[in-house]
C-alpha cells in the first residue's frame, strides 16, 4: 500500500489527499490525543524534559504518566518518520507526473506546509 506511495507510482491526487494529507491528519491526531492524556496525568507540566526526569526515577516512578509518555514519545516518533516518507514519496510522484509541473510543486508546497504544521501541533 505505502510501497506504491513511496515510488512514486500513484497518481498526484492520490498521493496528496489520501497518503499525505489524510495520513498526517489521522497520525496528528493520534499523537494529540496522547499528549493530551500526558499533560493531564502530569499536572500540564509545560516542559518535557522535567516531565519525563520526574517520572522516569525508580524512587518517584508514576506508572500512569510513565506509560503515557512512552506511547506519546513513540507516536512523535511516528510522525517524524510518517513525515519522511511523505516528502520521500511525494518526491518521486512530483517527478513521475508529466502533466501539470506547477500543480506537482504546488503540491509539493503544501505537503511540507503540512508536515511543519503535524510537527508542530504534535510537540509537547
Amino acid at each position: 500500500m505505502f510501497g506504491r506511495f513511496f515510488h512514486g507510482q500513484c497518481s498526484l491526487s492520490e498521493a496528496f489527499w489520501k497518503y499525505s494529507f489524510l495520513g498526517l491528519f489521522c497520525i496528528t491526531g493520534i499523537t494529540r490525543i496522547l499528549m493530551i492524556g500526558l499533560k493531564q496525568t502530569v499536572g500540564y507540566d509545560v516542559n518535557y524534559l522535567r516531565a519525563v526526569w520526574d517520572n522516569i526515577s525508580i524512587l518517584s516512578m508514576n506508572s500512569n504518566a510513565f506509560a503515557w509518555m512512552c506511547f506519546y514519545t513513540a507516536s512523535f516518533l511516528a510522525v517524524i518518520v510518517y513525515s519522511v516518507i511523505c516528502i520521500v514519496g511525494m518526491y518521486n510522484t512530483y517527478k513521475e507526473y508529466e502533466k501539470s509541473k506547477a500543480l506537482a510543486i504546488i503540491a509539493m508546497l503544501f505537503v511540507w506546509g503540512m508536515i511543519f504544521t503535524s510537527i508542530k501541533l504534535s510537540m509537547y
